[in-house]
């Protein structure tokens, strides 16, 4: 077995590969003359890329070889419609003590350390001393700020990574402090504990060892819930926790995708909630857009379709836009001598303009 692996995010067109992934994906198709092919994902810490196999692929459909598996490919890597996939001629299991599953597995690409640094400052702004003793017991367990630190934010949408929850919330609490500084009205321990808080149910609601997944109770129960119940939970170990306090993050939880079609069974009706819905979304977006953005650039492409989005999206360079040539050039110049423009008194049917000089004058509505 190769012991180099080339990571798939310096893979070029042209490059012949001789390295070692993870599987992350396995479908056998069928040809229109009877024959199949297999196409494969294979993913490593730095990325993934789409694989074809024309022929060599039984133990992949008799499954000897499967989903997860730690795999050596031997492959050509091609250009196919704007996105470099790889032509594999042969795929063999290897000895998982003979690699690192954490190099496999993307991670965020900020520093953890610093991140939690950052989290544990959010955390000690909080003044109020019930809140602040809701949020230090639930992060103050070192197995769960390990799971909390260690899980992505989703499976594929936004932050889909190692760390990917906590570089989210850091960035979430960051947005709506910054967002907070034009209301006074805020609350500013309600609104830093309800989003250093809002997505803890992340942490049972994804599996990350071997692929970054949904957990059964992540499908059946989802992060929402998780998190309403985990609060209900701690605030009844606080003695003389206030009701109110508790209903109040326990709403920001629930509330925090906005509407009820994007999984929130509340839509935000507090101030503090309100500006946690809009952090989060924002943060969510942007970091897709990036994702999408920095995959198009290197392959000198410029536009993807986001199903977070529900549209194409652009992430080339300014430079890659094809304007348009304007429609004001005509093929023949004329000068302003040979169209004198005189003023006008402000008194249309003085000017003498015709109804069809009138139209012209009205603004297209799609324009607008």
């Amino acid at each position: 077995m190769s012991t180099q692996r080339i990571p798939i995010a310096e893979l070029k067109s042209g490059d012949h590969v001789e390295s070692f992934y993870m599987l992350q994906d396995v479908q056998i198709r069928n040809r229109k003359d009877g024959t199949s092919f297999a196409t494969i994902v294979l993913r490593d810490a730095t990325g993934k890329i789409t694989g074809i196999m024309w022929d060599n692929f039984e133990s992949l459909r008799n499954q000897t070889i499967k989903v997860n598996d730690v795999v050596q490919v031997t492959g050509d890597v091609q250009k196919f419609q704007n996105k470099l996939q790889m032509r594999v001629t042969r795929v063999s299991r290897v000895n998982e003590s003979d690699v690192l599953l954490n190099d496999l597995l993307p991670s965020t690409p900020f520093p953890v350390e610093e991140l939690k640094k950052e989290f544990r400052g959010y955390l000690a702004q909080i003044r109020d001393k019930d809140l602040k003793r809701l949020v230090q017991r639930i992060f103050d367990d070192p197995k769960r700020w390990d799971a909390f630190c260690k899980a992505p934010s989703a499976v594929s949408m936004h932050q889909g990574y190692l760390g990917g929850l906590l570089e989210h919330t850091v960035f979430v609490t960051r947005n709506a402090l910054r967002i907070a500084e034009n209301y006074p009205q805020v609350n500013r321990d309600l609104l830093v504990a309800g989003a250093l808080l809002h997505d803890i149910g992340k942490i049972a609601e994804f599996e990350y060892e071997r692929q970054i997944a949904y957990t059964d109770v992540g499908r059946l129960i989802g992060h929402i819930p998780i998190g309403h119940a985990l609060i209900e939970v701690e605030c009844s170990r606080i003695p003389n926790f206030p009701a109110n306090k508790k209903i109040l993050i326990q709403h920001m939880i629930l509330s925090h995708h906005g509407h009820l079609e994007f999984g929130s069974p509340k839509r935000p009706k507090t101030l503090e909630a309100i500006i946690l819905h809009h952090a989060d979304l924002l943060d969510a977006q942007i970091s897709n857009y990036l994702e999408i953005a920095g995959n198009l650039q290197k392959v000198g492409a410029k536009w993807e379709y986001s199903p977070m989005f529900e549209r194409y999206i652009f992430g080339g360079t300014p430079d890659m836009l094809q304007a348009p040539p304007t429609l004001l050039e005509t093929s023949s110049q004329s000068s302003e001598l040979d169209h004198p423009v005189r003023p006008r008194s402000g008194n249309r049917a003085e000017e003498g303009l015709s109804k069809d000089d009138l139209l012209g004058l009205v603004e297209d509505p799609l324009e607008e």
